[in-house]
């Protein structure tokens, strides 16, 4: 069915006379609970499916991209749309483009063949655990959770004769745990993202939970501080590393000439290397190709603390002649960006423990309320929501709120350690790792 459509939506575009074109189609499929305190209260499915058009007009030295989303597969409406696309694209003309032409493109298993057989049965099993493994957790109390299994298809097809498809599984987690003593109340709400059904590892997982909800209750304000050693959790360093990094490595940046990354240069300690792997096992965004067609790719940004390599999507591929690494990211509004597929980076040599009792004096931070840093200056401060104070080599005392600010490019060139063990999380495979020269204020 899903091939008749793409077929059904190329036919109208030959009928309206359209020469260069891309079809992007999609079919969603999700299977979710939704609880109420320990019980489930809502079951649904939802299945869901749209295309996006983008229409290109080319005019002397210049491309104009028009780009439409749709979800009527009535020839009238889809005709409609491309009237609609075509007429965009002759009124936004902006640098030469071209759709990429087809190419040899990696054969990559994302999909879980036993979710794809049988996703509520998979799903009733893991809700069933996960419940099980909340209520024996001691002095918590869940108000609200959704646990959700996605199957997804894709396909992509252009006038240049790239006919792709797809198909990807994962699991979405959000669960609420609130931790009470007398009168004072304290909340863990995670919110995750996890591809493979071997790293849900539910019973870790729920346990990490329950004890950081407790931990709030007795957290102190971390102590003031300048040069203060930082261990940030594989969460913290997707937040704080992914956005900077993956803009300031983009052709994008490169061509704008705002990034701060020159090829060759040192821009972080030796010890740091950061890898781009479209292809990762596990990773949420991996796949053979990217949101354009080109084949999927693994890059290595930054090898021991040099920068190596650019990543490029089609438009700034061109713009630079070069050639697209894999890195056009489809958008929900059809359009393409020039950013990261999936951020991996090596482990260390020390254990999680090994790097705890290196630290005279520091703080292990899980979770920063919202740790956005400044794209192109690198510049960050952040709420600590649940965290750790280390003395002398040890965990010490919970903490909470104060403020941790720093700068990524200092940052990363201050690496002090760097687990063996590492954790996805979203679209990166990190390790636990050290900083030192942060500011701590309370």
């Amino acid at each position: 069915m899903n091939s008749e459509n793409l077929d059904l939506i190329e036919s109208c575009l030959i009928s309206r006379k359209v020469e260069e074109y891309e079809i992007f189609y999609t079919n969603w499929k999700a299977y979710e609970s939704i609880f109420l305190k320990d019980k489930v209260e809502t079951e649904r499915d939802i299945n869901e499916l749209d295309y996006i058009l983008r229409i290109l007009t080319q005019k002397q030295d210049q491309t104009g991209i028009g780009i439409v989303r749709g979800n009527s597969l009535t020839p009238k409406d889809i005709e409609k749309n491309i009237d609609f696309c075509k007429l965009v694209s002759k009124n936004n003309l902006s640098s030469q483009y071209s759709f990429p032409l087809k190419s040899s493109i990696p054969q990559l298993t994302i999909a879980d063949p036993q979710i794809v057989k049988d996703p509520l049965g998979i799903k009733n099993d893991l809700v069933e655990e996960l419940l099980n493994e909340i209520q024996q957790q001691k002095d918590v109390n869940p108000t609200f959770g959704r646990f959700r299994i996605h199957n997804n298809k894709s396909f992509l097809r252009n006038s240049n004769a790239v006919d792709l498809k797809s198909q990807k599984t994962y699991f979405f987690i959000e669960f609420s745990l609130k931790a009470q003593e007398n009168e004072k109340l304290a909340e863990y709400w995670p919110c995750i993202h996890i591809k493979e059904k071997e790293d849900l590892n539910l019973p870790t997982r729920v346990e990490k939970w329950a004890k950081l909800a407790k931990a709030s209750l007795v957290a102190k304000l971390p102590t003031p501080g300048k040069n203060t050693t930082i261990l940030f959790s594989p969460k913290v360093l997707q937040s704080a590393l992914n956005d900077v990094i993956g803009a300031h490595a983009s052709g994008k940046a490169y061509h704008e000439k705002v990034s701060l990354f020159k090829l060759n240069d040192d821009v972080a300690s030796e010890n740091l290397t950061i890898i781009d792997d479209g292809l990762l096992e596990g990773g949420l965004n991996s796949n053979g190709w990217d949101g354009e067609g080109s084949p999927h790719q693994r890059n290595e940004i930054i090898h021991q603390g040099i920068f190596q390599k650019r990543i490029y999507d089609q438009k700034y591929a061109l713009l630079e002649d070069e050639s697209s690494t894999g890195n056009g990211n489809r958008a929900s509004d059809g359009t393409v960006n020039n950013g990261i597929s999936n951020f991996e980076i090596p482990p260390g040599d020390m254990s999680f423990e090994e790097i705890i009792s290196n630290i005279k004096s520091g703080y292990y931070i899980e979770q920063f309320s919202w740790l956005m840093p400044e794209t192109l200056s690198g510049i960050f401060g952040s709420e600590i929501r649940n965290g750790y104070y280390i003395n002398n080599g040890k965990i010490d005392y919970p903490v909470r709120l104060g403020n941790v600010s720093g700068n990524v490019f200092e940052m990363i060139k201050n690496c002090l350690y760097i687990s063996k063990e590492r954790e996805f999380f979203g679209n990166s495979l990190f390790p636990y790792i050290a900083f030192g020269d942060l500011t701590v204020s309370s």
